[in-house]
Protein backbone atom coordinates (compact mmCIF):
# COMPACT_ATOMS: atom_id res chain seq x y z
CA UNK A 1 0.00 0.00 0.00
CA UNK A 2 1.24 3.48 -0.86
CA UNK A 3 0.64 5.79 2.07
CA UNK A 4 0.44 9.54 1.99
CA UNK A 5 3.23 11.56 3.57
CA UNK A 6 3.03 12.85 7.13
CA UNK A 7 4.41 16.26 8.10
CA UNK A 8 4.92 17.32 11.70
CA UNK A 9 4.95 21.11 11.57
CA UNK A 10 6.06 23.39 14.39
CA UNK A 11 4.22 26.67 13.88
CA UNK A 12 6.01 28.76 16.51
CA UNK A 13 4.50 30.73 19.40
CA UNK A 14 1.26 31.82 17.73
CA UNK A 15 1.85 34.78 15.41
CA UNK A 16 1.78 33.55 11.77
CA UNK A 17 4.75 35.83 11.04
CA UNK A 18 6.91 33.47 13.13
CA UNK A 19 6.26 30.56 10.77
CA UNK A 20 9.24 29.32 8.81
CA UNK A 21 9.02 29.45 5.03
CA UNK A 22 8.99 25.64 4.93
CA UNK A 23 6.15 25.45 7.46
CA UNK A 24 4.00 27.84 5.43
CA UNK A 25 4.77 25.91 2.25
CA UNK A 26 3.76 22.56 3.76
CA UNK A 27 0.60 23.84 5.44
CA UNK A 28 -0.64 25.52 2.27
CA UNK A 29 -0.09 22.42 0.14
CA UNK A 30 -1.27 19.54 2.39
CA UNK A 31 -4.49 17.67 1.61
CA UNK A 32 -5.47 17.65 5.29
CA UNK A 33 -4.05 19.82 8.08
CA UNK A 34 -4.73 18.60 11.61
CA UNK A 35 -4.82 21.36 14.21
CA UNK A 36 -4.98 21.06 17.97
CA UNK A 37 -7.08 22.34 20.84
CA UNK A 38 -6.87 21.53 24.55
CA UNK A 39 -9.87 21.32 26.84
CA UNK A 40 -8.23 24.10 28.84
CA UNK A 41 -8.12 26.48 25.86
CA UNK A 42 -10.94 28.70 24.64
CA UNK A 43 -9.70 28.67 21.05
CA UNK A 44 -7.28 26.76 18.82
CA UNK A 45 -4.24 28.93 18.16
CA UNK A 46 -2.87 26.39 15.69
CA UNK A 47 -6.11 26.48 13.70
CA UNK A 48 -6.03 30.27 13.59
CA UNK A 49 -2.45 30.23 12.28
CA UNK A 50 -3.27 27.67 9.59
CA UNK A 51 -6.42 29.53 8.50
CA UNK A 52 -4.37 32.72 8.02
CA UNK A 53 -2.44 30.92 5.26
CA UNK A 54 -5.62 30.15 3.28
CA UNK A 55 -4.54 26.53 2.64
CA UNK A 56 -5.94 24.55 -0.26
CA UNK A 57 -6.69 21.48 1.85
CA UNK A 58 -9.11 20.63 4.64
CA UNK A 59 -8.43 21.91 8.16
CA UNK A 60 -9.45 19.44 10.85
CA UNK A 61 -9.47 20.14 14.59
CA UNK A 62 -8.40 17.48 17.12
CA UNK A 63 -9.03 17.64 20.85
CA UNK A 64 -6.25 16.56 23.22
CA UNK A 65 -7.16 16.05 26.85
CA UNK A 66 -4.97 17.35 29.68
CA UNK A 67 -6.44 14.78 32.07
CA UNK A 68 -4.14 13.39 34.76
CA UNK A 69 -5.60 9.96 34.01
CA UNK A 70 -2.99 8.24 31.78
CA UNK A 71 -5.54 5.84 30.29
CA UNK A 72 -7.81 8.70 29.25
CA UNK A 73 -4.89 10.60 27.70
CA UNK A 74 -3.68 7.51 25.85
CA UNK A 75 -7.16 6.78 24.48
CA UNK A 76 -7.47 10.34 23.17
CA UNK A 77 -4.05 10.22 21.49
CA UNK A 78 -4.88 6.83 19.95
CA UNK A 79 -8.18 8.11 18.55
CA UNK A 80 -6.49 11.14 17.00
CA UNK A 81 -3.71 9.00 15.53
CA UNK A 82 -6.30 6.65 14.01
CA UNK A 83 -8.01 9.61 12.35
CA UNK A 84 -4.72 10.72 10.80
CA UNK A 85 -3.84 7.19 9.70
CA UNK A 86 -7.15 6.84 7.87
CA UNK A 87 -6.15 9.78 5.67
CA UNK A 88 -2.61 8.48 5.18
CA UNK A 89 -3.98 5.09 4.09
CA UNK A 90 -6.10 6.96 1.53
CA UNK A 91 -2.88 8.38 0.09
CA UNK A 92 -3.39 11.92 1.35
CA UNK A 93 -0.60 14.28 2.34
CA UNK A 94 -1.25 15.11 6.01
CA UNK A 95 0.22 17.87 8.16
CA UNK A 96 -0.01 18.05 11.94
CA UNK A 97 0.32 21.69 13.04
CA UNK A 98 1.48 22.20 16.61
CA UNK A 99 2.51 25.25 18.60
CA UNK A 100 6.22 25.77 19.15
CA UNK A 101 8.45 22.99 17.87
CA UNK A 102 7.02 19.67 16.70
CA UNK A 103 9.56 17.61 18.67
CA UNK A 104 9.72 19.61 21.92
CA UNK A 105 6.97 18.89 24.48
CA UNK A 106 4.52 18.46 21.62
CA UNK A 107 1.43 16.30 21.20
CA UNK A 108 2.83 15.34 17.81
CA UNK A 109 5.47 13.11 19.40
CA UNK A 110 2.81 10.83 20.91
CA UNK A 111 0.86 10.63 17.66
CA UNK A 112 4.01 9.99 15.63
CA UNK A 113 4.99 7.00 17.78
CA UNK A 114 1.64 5.31 17.16
CA UNK A 115 1.63 6.04 13.44
CA UNK A 116 5.18 4.76 12.89
CA UNK A 117 4.33 1.52 14.68
CA UNK A 118 1.10 0.98 12.75
CA UNK A 119 2.30 2.12 9.31
CA UNK A 120 5.90 0.91 8.88
CA UNK A 121 7.65 2.76 6.11
CA UNK A 122 5.34 5.78 6.12
CA UNK A 123 7.29 8.83 4.97
CA UNK A 124 7.62 11.53 7.63
CA UNK A 125 9.07 15.02 7.46
CA UNK A 126 9.53 17.17 10.57
CA UNK A 127 9.45 20.94 10.14
CA UNK A 128 11.01 22.61 13.23
CA UNK A 129 9.45 25.67 14.82
CA UNK A 130 10.30 28.47 17.24
CA UNK A 131 9.76 27.43 20.87
CA UNK A 132 7.89 29.55 23.40
CA UNK A 133 11.01 30.02 25.48
CA UNK A 134 13.04 31.20 22.47
CA UNK A 135 10.23 33.66 21.72
CA UNK A 136 10.19 34.83 25.35
CA UNK A 137 13.91 35.60 25.35
CA UNK A 138 13.56 37.45 22.05
CA UNK A 139 10.51 39.50 23.05
CA UNK A 140 12.12 40.49 26.35
CA UNK A 141 15.56 41.13 24.88
CA UNK A 142 16.97 38.79 27.53
CA UNK A 143 19.70 36.23 26.86
CA UNK A 144 18.33 32.76 27.48
CA UNK A 145 21.70 31.21 28.36
CA UNK A 146 25.33 32.02 27.60
CA UNK A 147 28.95 31.53 28.68
CA UNK A 148 28.61 28.14 30.32
CA UNK A 149 25.22 28.75 31.94
CA UNK A 150 22.92 25.73 32.05
CA UNK A 151 19.40 25.77 30.65
CA UNK A 152 16.64 23.75 32.32
CA UNK A 153 13.17 23.24 30.83
CA UNK A 154 10.43 22.11 33.22
CA UNK A 155 7.12 21.03 31.63
CA UNK A 156 3.78 21.51 33.33
CA UNK A 157 3.96 20.57 37.00
CA UNK A 158 1.62 20.35 39.96
CA UNK A 159 1.55 22.98 42.68
CA UNK A 160 2.66 20.41 45.28
CA UNK A 161 5.88 19.89 43.29
CA UNK A 162 6.94 23.54 43.48
CA UNK A 163 8.73 23.17 46.80
CA UNK A 164 11.12 20.59 45.35
CA UNK A 165 12.19 22.67 42.35
CA UNK A 166 15.90 23.45 42.19
CA UNK A 167 17.40 26.66 40.78
CA UNK A 168 21.18 26.13 40.60
CA UNK A 169 23.53 29.13 40.49
CA UNK A 170 24.50 30.05 36.95
CA UNK A 171 21.34 28.61 35.44
CA UNK A 172 18.22 29.61 33.56
CA UNK A 173 15.08 27.60 34.29
CA UNK A 174 12.04 27.83 32.04
CA UNK A 175 8.76 26.60 33.53
CA UNK A 176 6.01 25.86 31.01
CA UNK A 177 2.23 26.02 31.47
CA UNK A 178 2.28 27.70 34.86
CA UNK A 179 -1.44 28.45 34.89
CA UNK A 180 -2.30 25.92 37.65
CA UNK A 181 0.82 26.22 39.80
CA UNK A 182 1.92 29.83 39.53
CA UNK A 183 1.04 30.82 43.11
CA UNK A 184 3.03 27.90 44.56
CA UNK A 185 5.93 28.70 42.23
CA UNK A 186 6.04 32.34 43.33
CA UNK A 187 5.96 31.24 46.96
CA UNK A 188 8.89 28.91 46.28
CA UNK A 189 10.88 31.71 44.62
CA UNK A 190 10.53 33.95 47.67
CA UNK A 191 13.15 31.73 49.31
CA UNK A 192 15.65 32.34 46.50
CA UNK A 193 18.24 35.10 46.35
CA UNK A 194 19.87 36.57 43.25
CA UNK A 195 17.10 35.50 40.91
CA UNK A 196 15.48 37.36 38.03
CA UNK A 197 11.93 36.38 37.12
CA UNK A 198 10.19 36.93 33.80
CA UNK A 199 6.61 35.81 33.29
CA UNK A 200 4.78 35.82 29.94
CA UNK A 201 1.30 35.17 28.61
CA UNK A 202 0.13 34.76 25.01
CA UNK A 203 3.49 35.53 23.45
CA UNK A 204 3.33 37.20 20.00
CA UNK A 205 -0.48 37.20 20.12
CA UNK A 206 -3.14 39.76 21.10
CA UNK A 207 -3.13 40.09 24.88
CA UNK A 208 0.60 39.43 25.19
CA UNK A 209 1.86 40.23 28.69
CA UNK A 210 5.41 40.34 30.05
CA UNK A 211 5.88 40.90 33.77
CA UNK A 212 8.86 40.68 36.13
CA UNK A 213 7.42 41.81 39.50
CA UNK A 214 6.20 38.85 41.62
CA UNK A 215 3.32 40.84 43.13
CA UNK A 216 2.08 41.92 39.71
CA UNK A 217 2.42 38.37 38.38
CA UNK A 218 0.37 37.02 41.28
CA UNK A 219 -2.49 39.39 40.42
CA UNK A 220 -2.75 38.13 36.85
CA UNK A 221 -5.66 35.78 36.02
CA UNK A 222 -4.68 32.25 35.13
CA UNK A 223 -3.72 31.81 31.46
CA UNK A 224 -3.14 28.46 29.77
CA UNK A 225 -0.59 29.89 27.31
CA UNK A 226 1.89 31.07 29.92
CA UNK A 227 5.44 30.40 31.02
CA UNK A 228 8.07 31.73 33.41
CA UNK A 229 11.81 32.19 33.13
CA UNK A 230 13.98 32.20 36.27
CA UNK A 231 17.64 33.21 36.02
CA UNK A 232 19.82 32.42 39.04
CA UNK A 233 23.08 34.36 39.22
Amino acid sequence: MQYGKLYGVGIGPGDPRYLTLRAAEVLRAADVVFTVISRNAADSVSRNVVESLEPRGEIRLQMFTMSRNPEERAAQVRANAEEIMAELRAGKQCAFATLGDAMTYSTFGYVLEIIRAALPGVEVEIVPGITSFAALAARAGTVLAENGESLHIVPSFRADQAASLDFPPGSTTVLLKTYRSRAALLERLRREKNVEILYAERLTMPGETLESEPEAIARRPEEYLSLMMVKKR
